[in-house]
């Protein structure tokens, strides 16, 4: 075939170049005109051959008839109201007649599966909805033009909204939906903080609850209770507003050491899922109170008021250090603690060193508290102009501090994302104040003066240390006094940081092993009971599709509607040798030129 090619090209070639040889002595006997025309129709002729000859094909539509696709998805999940979607088949069923063998129809749940409309009896059901990507698997599978889906809108693995309705533009299909209603039972749900506390003899524990009602009427109560081992040891009966119930409970434990509790509402009518309505919590209780050793030299009016301060809180006992003008030290507080020493601390929870100077306190006692901290028990240092002068920290704060004088009176601002920080109250102004720098930098920051930290505290081994880098606290007990008021905010001050540097479980074993993990917590619904159905988000797809949102009592008009047959232009291709007009076209121009050069009187 190759060669017949190049002999045709060669010899078309060569029949166009002696046509324009020819020209000239044409001219000559017949003149310029008819010269002309005789050349044009001999090229006419060469290139109408080297199409004929040549791959080259004109495309073109034809106009077929092709039966429609329609697609029906069937929510089968457990959701869907049984009676209103049974109804609806029904309906379909009975208004395709003859159609139902051309209708693609699927059920889905947690997976699509196919439907027999021509033999129905019941779907299969589940518990999932995954209404999203049945209908991109429908399209996907089959394209169909038109496609209805019986949903109660719920969609239990929803996609994204642009991969579902680029996947309906692009197939061309027209989306249109019954929107059933839904069969979704009540629930409760039930949540707690914190879900363990730790406390010292005598605290109670504070827990703050809430209930959360999914479809539930306003006029229901929650009903709560609390059980210790067998006995139930608080209950309640909680309205809802706006969806949700709360409360909170306080909790004083019967027995030192781990008490667990279970909290939990019980199910009101209907509910199916109750692995959600309790929880249980943990309290840790000391064997003893807070303990706090108070140490000083010379007595000041700030140690003064500081130990009042801890002596005033019930839930405290302690003991009160402090040095005679002679250097011969003196006891005083609780009994049962006392003779106490700084060389041995370890039966306190916090040892609170009141502006120390360095003539007062020696190595041995530095080292002994440092030891304390690492075992777990809270240390908190008062600065004093002394203090800072005298170094007189160096022996119980083995790390490089540095101190910058700020101006007097120093103001008090929280820093609010501070453990410590975030339980402080709003502060007046002190007599003098230190910025602190600790190095390395890993203490926090719970108060500041002019933007520079004054109180800070960081974790030491099992324990906590803390600096209160300002002095003159003991004028707000004097100021209340004037104003003829008790010194809250002194002792809101002194025991929320004492309270924040003990632990209760200090020197226990079980500190490294918490039942924690024993612990009964609640487990959400399974999504086909979680997920709320979105009507409108269906109805958006309807919408960009130019469908319809259908009632059931409207399917049989919109069955009648349909177009069960499309017209299509399917495109075609045809070579240009299959073509009479070439041919022709060729036959006319030999002719005609034959038939000038024979008028003309040329062989």
């Amino acid at each position: 075939m190759g060669e017949v090619a190049m002999a045709f090209w060669i010899l078309a070639a060569l029949t166009m170049i002696l046509a324009f040889l020819r020209f000239a002595p044409l001219r000559r006997h017949i003149g310029f005109t008819l010269a002309t025309l005789v050349l044009i129709l001999r090229l006419v002729a060469i290139l109408v051959a080297i199409l004929l000859a040549s791959p080259l094909s004109l495309s073109s539509y034809q106009t077929v008839e092709q039966p429609s696709r329609i697609a029906l998805l069937v929510d089968a999940s457990d959701s869907v109201n049984f009676k209103a979607r049974e109804q609806a088949i029904k309906a379909i069923v009975s208004s395709l007649g003859e159609h139902k063998g051309s209708v693609l129809a699927w059920e889905f749940s947690d997976s699509l599966k196919p439907l027999n409309l021509s033999n129905f009896t019941k779907l299969s059901g589940g518990k999932g909805s995954r209404l999203s990507r049945a209908i991109l698997e429908a399209i996907e599978t089959s394209r169909p033009n038109e496609i209805l889906v019986l949903t109660d809108a719920q969609d239990t693995e929803p996609l994204a909204e642009e991969q579902i309705l680029k996947t309906l533009k692009k197939s061309g299909t027209k989306l249109n939906a019954v929107i059933l209603p839904n069969d979704l039972p009540p629930n409760l749900s039930l949540s707690l903080s914190p879900n363990q506390v730790f406390l010292f003899s005598g605290e109670e524990a504070k827990f703050s609850v809430r209930i959360n009602g999914e479809r539930v009427s306003e006029k229901a109560k929650a009903q709560m209770r609390v059980w210790e081992r067998k006995r139930i040891v608080f209950k309640s009966s909680l309205p809802f507003f706006k969806g949700m119930a709360q409360t909170s409970v306080m909790l004083k434990p019967s027995s030192n050491g781990w008490n667990r509790y279970r909290f939990e509402v019980l199910p009101i009518k209907g509910e199916a899922w109750a692995d959600d309505n309790y929880m249980e919590v943990l309290v840790w209780q000391s064997p003893t109170k807070l303990r706090a050793l108070v140490v000083t030299g010379q007595p000041s009016f700030e140690f003064k008021f500081v130990k009042q301060a801890i002596q005033s809180e019930p839930n405290f006992e302690w003991v009160a250090i402090a040095s005679l003008p002679e250097k011969t030290r003196y006891q005083q507080g609780s009994p049962q603690l006392m003779p106490t020493s700084l060389l041995r601390p370890e039966k306190f929870h916090v040892v609170i060193i009141v502006a120390p100077t360095a003539d007062e306190f020696g190595f041995e006692e530095g080292r002994a508290i440092w030891q304390f901290a690492q075992e777990g028990g809270g240390v908190l240092l008062t600065l004093s102009e002394p203090t800072v002068r005298t170094k007189g920290w160096r022996f119980f704060v083995q790390r490089p501090l540095d101190f910058a004088s700020l101006p007097s009176p120093s103001p008090l601002s929280l820093v609010k994302d501070d453990p410590l920080g975030n339980q402080l109250p709003n502060l007046p102004k002190v007599d003098a104040a230190w910025a602190i720098t600790l190095l390395p930098t890993f203490a926090q920051s719970a108060l500041q003066s002019l933007s520079e930290p004054v109180l800070v505290w960081w974790q030491e081994g099992w324990g906590k240390i803390a600096i209160v880098g300002f002095e003159g606290t003991w004028r707000w007990v004097m100021e209340a006094a004037r104003k003829g008021e008790k010194p809250e905010t002194h002792r809101k001050f002194w025991r929320t940081v004492v309270r924040f540097l003990a632990d209760p479980m200090k020197g226990e074993k079980r500190k490294i092993s918490s039942p924690e993990a024993d612990l009964a917590t609640p487990k959400p619904p399974p999504p086909e009971l979680s997920f709320k159905p979105e009507p409108k988000r269906v109805e958006g797809w309807v919408k960009a599709t130019n469908g319809q949102i259908l009632k059931p009592e409207e399917i049989k008009a919109w069955v009648k509607n349909l177009a069960w047959a499309k017209t299509v232009k399917v495109p075609t291709k045809q070579p240009i040798s299959a073509i009479p007009l070439p041919y022709f076209l060729l036959i006319a121009a030999l002719t005609i030129e034959w038939l000038f050069i024979r008028r003309s009187g040329l062989n």
